[in-house]
């Protein structure tokens, strides 16, 4: 193995694809049906606060990395405002953050072939999934960037495809009594079902969707012109944001009344077996069976690459720096893949795919809020040192997002299947805090 830089290979068409499908998998695709049956038709309202926090975060993350001009990855500028203790933990928490969203998306599989073959087990599902995705990381970054290219339009199309049908199955059936439109939105009662509960409830599923949309950042230092590239991306985020989560979860509502979703399956699949038409259910399956695919695909390549970064910056072994000549960071992807087949074996003691599936949401969901609680403190830091004349209003916009998902974190207690992740995350916090007094203290011995 060779030990020499990442090789450029992402075009701009790569990034902006990556951009706009890259969050776009099982949090829309499947978690939204638990998040809708959560709030019911207010669920609208949260994703839209949801996405206006978020935008809020990658609008930060865009200055640090624009005004910055030499950081290439999420943990350099932690490490410069924050210090290298914050940028440990964050980097780390960041690598368990995709840790936890490829499981739930090689989970997600599992239920995705149970359309066609119910018979088959998750976990083979899984296995076969994993195998073939990490032999298309092995090759090289670019192979990544076309297959995510791919991915992303194939989503992109679905996505449209599918707000179509809802709209002109919602027009075309306004008078039948069981649509959607009538059922959720016919009654002011009915929109908020379970109350302001119902809305707190829903907030970590519904950001669990956005999950990965800042995965961007990783991608800085894989193309060739980053600073470009990366304004292109969070400049098309807001429309991103209502176009295809609020219009998806809108056409979905226009057409299947709330209480009849399943979590077994998509809401998407759900609302065309509604109008039973089956061959279009089994072509949407394929969408969401892409999608996950697609975030599966990313998970493995966003964890390879914090894991070689940590090495660079002397945290991890030199084993983790290594690139193979083809220019990816090769013992980091089999590391991870490994990783992740340990993880697929929670199959054994999870029997119901849904619940492990919500688990893993809850966990990956209460890492990313410290990953971007910690993007916008250090844009904070970043804005204060600057001082320029909007800081206050920036500053204080930066805490009311940090606030609110410190909110969001504090919501995990009210669902029983994500009331003990707050306990988990302590526990992984100060493991962290252990490992990393033990790794100064050796570096220190050794100077």
């Amino acid at each position: 193995m060779e030990k020499t830089r990442m090789k450029q290979s992402l075009t701009n068409r790569n990034i902006q694809l990556i951009a706009l499908g890259g969050a776009i998998g099982t949090g829309l695709f499947l978690g939204s049906a638990k998040a809708i049956k959560l709030a019911g038709p207010s669920v609208l309202l949260t994703y839209l606060i949801c996405g206006l926090a978020v935008y809020a975060m990658m609008r930060a993350m865009g200055d640090l990395f624009l005004i910055g001009g030499t950081f290439q990855s999420i943990g350099d500028f932690i490490d410069y405002y924050l210090g290298g203790k914050w940028a440990f933990l964050v980097n780390w928490t960041y690598w368990l953050c995709w840790v936890g969203g490829g499981l739930s998306e090689l989970t997600a599989i599992g239920l995705y072939i149970h359309f066609w073959f119910p018979d088959i087990p998750a976990l083979m599902s899984g296995v076969v999934t994993l195998c073939l995705l990490g032999m298309i990381n092995m090759i090289a970054v670019k192979w990544f960037g076309e297959l995510e290219s791919v991915f992303s339009i194939i989503k992109i199309i679905g996505i449209l495809l599918f707000i179509l049908l809802g709209t002109g199955l919602c027009i075309w059936s306004f008078h039948t009594q069981t649509i959607g439109v009538r059922e959720n939105f016919g009654r002011v009662a009915s929109l908020f079902p379970f109350g302001v509960k119902g809305l707190l409830a829903s907030l970590p599923m519904v950001l669990f969707s956005f999950a990965g949309v800042e995965m961007i950042g990783l991608t800085v230092g894989e193309t060739s012109d980053p600073r470009n590239n990366m304004k292109k991306a969070i400049d098309c985020l807001p429309w991103r944001i209502l176009f295809f989560y609020i219009g998806t979860i809108l056409a979905i509502l226009l057409v299947v009344p709330w209480q009849q979703l399943d979590l077994k399956e998509s809401p998407l699949v759900t609302m065309l077996q509604m109008i039973h038409c089956q061959s279009g259910a089994a072509i949407i399956n394929n969408i969401v069976l892409v999608a996950s695919l697609s975030s599966a695909n990313s998970a493995i390549y966003s964890t390879s690459r914090i894991l070689y970064d940590t090495a660079k910056e002397k945290r991890l072994p030199n084993w983790f720096s290594a690139i193979s000549s083809r220019g990816v960071p090769v013992h980091g992807i089999l590391f991870t893949a490994g990783l992740f087949f340990v993880g697929l074996c929670l199959h054994f003691f999870v029997a119901d795919s849904r619940i492990l599936f919500q688990l893993l949401a809850g966990m990956t969901t209460s890492c990313f809020l410290f990953v971007w609680s910690s993007i916008l403190y250090a844009h904070i830091q970043m804005v204060k040192e600057r001082k320029t004349a909007n800081s206050q209003r920036i500053v204080y916009r930066d805490k009311l997002v940090i606030a609110f998902f410190c909110a969001v974190g504090i919501s995990l207690l009210v669902e029983p299947a994500t009331r003990f992740v707050p306990l988990y995350s302590f526990l992984w916090f100060s493991a962290l805090l252990l490992f990393y007094r033990k790794a100064v203290k050796e570096n220190s011995a050794r100077e």
